[in-house]
């Protein structure tokens, strides 16, 4: 069990938090792209909350803030109000939502060749927060120069809008094998706004036992391959992150947790129909201390410069294919409510894989809290080149990751 302050410090996600301060000094991924003309899918989770103080549903709330299309557009990542937009020379922004002004929201603004306009008196910022004109003030003022709003820096990579939001200089953004790769088919994918803690989501991808029990028999879409059998599990730090192995007796999945949020694995074809390579990771952004958006990406290499033909009723996605899989997550994962009381749970050996995952993460605040970067932080321009994650299943199911 963990103390309550611990729990404060691993769930708090807001600025000036030992753990928001830590998950700042990462990229995260904030929507999906709207300049992505691949293969781009939306989990349809009718599943009802409320956020923002409205009620919607975990796809509606997630395609309006995790798949941005082109307008200026309201989002709220670690625990701040921001607007994404792209200005009229097609620059990625992402500005603090209220203008400084009279605090109308930039969700409203118009674009223009150089920046966003607020609706409400005309106050201009470029994508880096400097305000370029306050064409009610008088021609000789000076006070825009005075004026500065909240700018964040933004790039695009595999389909995704990237958002760093920590001081200084920005590290490189780690090039995933699935989001970097060229030689394949990407499908990227919105598993929508999810109304719980990030903390609670990052957990559940070394907890390897649940996959046979709460995955298996009936309804489970990979029961073809787990059936009810709990795999033995085993878990090592490595520069990543952690590195979870599975053994069941008829296959051996090792998948790796990514800082702070992602995790790679591989994506067997139902039934083992195909062998043929896939491989998938899934970035848990937080929202606030209560709300997740849940992004996707899933890349098919090509063999011999060209890729697998499918079964009808197969794809390049998994977003239907795993429909039952993911809301199984959701239902459990949520039961837990929006910020789960650690102070009174009860860990087994095997748990082994959420305590190592833990001890990471508290690592990488006390360096923060130190000064200092944590693990998966890298400034070395030796590091801005594709990651390579390999194979993740070695079985009958699947050929490697080539």
């Amino acid at each position: 069990m963990l103390k309550a302050s611990d729990n404060a410090m691993f769930t708090q996600v807001g600025p000036g938090t030992p753990g928001g301060q830590w998950l700042r000094r990462y990229w995260h991924p904030i929507a999906i792209s709207d300049q992505w003309n691949g293969i781009k899918t939306l989990w349809n989770c009718d599943e009802q909350f409320q956020f923002k103080g409205r009620f919607g549903t975990v796809a509606e709330f997630g395609e309006r803030v995790g798949t941005f299309k082109g307008p200026p557009t309201a989002v709220r990542i670690l625990g701040e109000d921001l607007v994404l937009f792209r200005d009229g020379s097609g620059r990625l922004g992402l500005l603090g939502l209220h203008c400084p002004h009279r605090g109308t929201s930039l969700e409203l603004g118009r674009i223009r060749q150089d920046g966003i306009e607020c609706c409400y008196h005309g106050w201009k910022f470029d994508i880096n927060g400097n305000c370029l004109a306050q064409p009610a003030e008088p021609a000789e003022s000076t006070l825009k120069n005075k004026v500065h709003q909240k700018s964040y820096q933004v790039k695009e990579l595999g389909g995704l809008i990237w958002a760093y939001f920590g001081p200084g200089e920005a590290p490189v953004l780690p090039k995933v094998d699935v989001v970097a790769r060229e030689d394949g088919i990407r499908a990227v994918e919105n598993y929508g706004l999810w109304p719980t803690n990030y903390f609670q989501l990052i957990e559940n991808a070394p907890d390897a036992t649940h996959t046979g029990i709460l995955h298996a028999g009936k309804g489970g879409e990979r029961s073809d391959i787990w059936g009810h059998e709990i795999p033995q599990a085993s878990w090592e730090e490595n520069e990543y992150g952690l590195k979870t192995t599975s053994r069941r007796s008829n296959l051996t999945r090792y998948a790796q947790f990514i800082l702070p949020t992602a995790y790679r694995l591989a994506q067997p074809w139902p039934g083992g129909t195909i062998k043929w390579p896939r491989a998938s990771a899934i970035w848990k952004t937080p929202v606030d201390d209560a709300y997740t958006l849940m992004l996707s990406v899933v890349f098919t290499p090509f063999k011999d410069g060209k890729s697998p033909e499918l079964p009808a009723g197969f794809t390049f996605d998994i977003t239907d294919a795993l429909r039952v899989h993911r809301l199984q997550d959701y239902q459990a994962i949520i039961s837990q409510g929006e910020v789960a009381d650690r102070t009174g749970e009860v860990l087994g050996t095997s748990d082994g894989g959420i305590i190592l995952l833990r001890k990471i993460i508290m690592d990488g605040i006390r360096a923060v809290q130190e000064g200092r970067d944590p693990k998966g932080v890298w400034r070395d321009p030796k590091m801005d080149r594709l990651l390579e994650f390999g194979t993740a299943v070695t079985d009958s199911q699947m050929t490697k990751v080539a």
